[in-house]
């Protein structure tokens, strides 16, 4: 049986050359791809929430040692009683969620060397198995990146706000304000940098990357999208999270590199970072006029530099193809 992905211009049946195959699959023989269990994607969020769950237990033990060192009368008072000792609990979580922030940036900055070890071994073992990835998009086509992340963040922040549904979700409210209760430096380390960056190894570079491998485009951004927003854990982060997570696939696979939607998402999240702190959106929703203006530039805007990246070949450089011989030409 003659291979599809052939060369058109050899003889059928023979096989004098090597089959040039497309995207996401091995140079040679045709053959099935490799079926990998459930485990093989979910593998890095797993590693994640671990960590994030080992952070969040040292920092309770440490911060309970430090407070029972502080108030040793205090606590064996709190001892007395069943409800005394839950109150004390309580007042240990309580006081806990001042450092979500710091928490959330301590867990990122272990998150991204693990997943960034995996994220390469996955690499090499493409280029080990003569996988021909998606050519990566040149540095100057970044600005199309930031321009369509910075216009999506306004946009899609002031459809919330117009819409109302914040004012409905008590946990996105709870959420904001411990995160944004830190101070504004950590903010823009921790949320701005450190926490984007490891979002997008573990839910882009990762997840996405090999469910990709198994299925196609929109399979494996609508799950991974969906993975990404169920576990902000409120409606308002839900549907923010999972627009901005299919925006972001695209990126990824427009640009053949995982620095395009971490460089997206570092911007998303700083501007959201300081229009918080400097009262932006606040001043938007002070004039329906004026948000309802802006939401409208920021989608036309956004349009154009969804066009711009649409524009981008994506296509990979076959060996020995046309494009190929053409370079070696020049």
């Amino acid at each position: 049986m003659n291979n599809p992905w052939e060369n058109p211009n050899q003889e059928p049946g023979t096989d004098s050359e090597p089959h040039k195959m497309p995207q996401g699959m091995p140079t040679g023989h045709v053959s099935p791809p490799v079926r990998r269990g459930a485990w093989y994607a979910w593998t890095p969020l797993i590693i994640k929430y671990l960590i994030s769950i080992g952070v969040s237990m040292v920092a309770v033990m440490g911060y309970t040692f430090f407070y029972i060192s502080r108030h040793y009368e205090e606590t064996i008072g709190a001892m007395q009683s069943q409800q005394d000792m839950l109150n004390f609990s309580l007042s240990i979580s309580e006081k806990m969620l001042r450092y979500t922030t710091q928490l959330e940036g301590v867990t990122a900055l272990i998150v991204i060397p693990v997943i960034l070890y995996m994220f390469h071994k996955d690499r090499k073992n493409e280029r080990l198995a003569g996988v021909i990835p998606n050519r990566k998009a040149p540095l100057w086509k970044y600005g199309a990146v930031i321009g369509i992340a910075a216009t999506l963040c306004v946009g899609l922040n002031n459809l919330i706000l117009i819409s109302g549904i914040s004012s409905y979700s008590a946990s996105y409210q709870q959420t904001s304000e411990s995160l944004y209760s830190a101070p504004f430096g950590m903010q823009l380390l921790c949320l701005g940098v450190l926490v984007p960056i490891s979002e997008e190894l573990v839910f882009r570079g990762m997840m996405f990357k090999r469910m990709r491998e198994q299925s196609g485009f929109m399979h494996a951004a609508f799950f991974s999208s969906l993975v990404f927003a169920i576990l902000h854990g409120n409606m308002v982060q839900m549907l923010y999270a999972f627009a901005t997570g299919m925006m972001l696939s695209y990126v990824y696979e427009k640009y053949g590199s995982v620095k395009a939607p971490a460089a997206a998402h570092v911007v998303m999240n700083l501007i959201s970072v300081a229009a918080t702190q400097f009262g932006l959106f606040g001043w938007l929703m002070e004039d329906n006029l004026r948000i309802s203006v802006v939401t409208v530039l920021c989608a036309a805007f956004a349009a154009t530099m969804f066009v711009l990246i649409q524009r981008i070949d994506e296509k990979p450089v076959l060996p020995g193809g046309p494009e190929e011989r053409n370079t070696a030409a020049i």
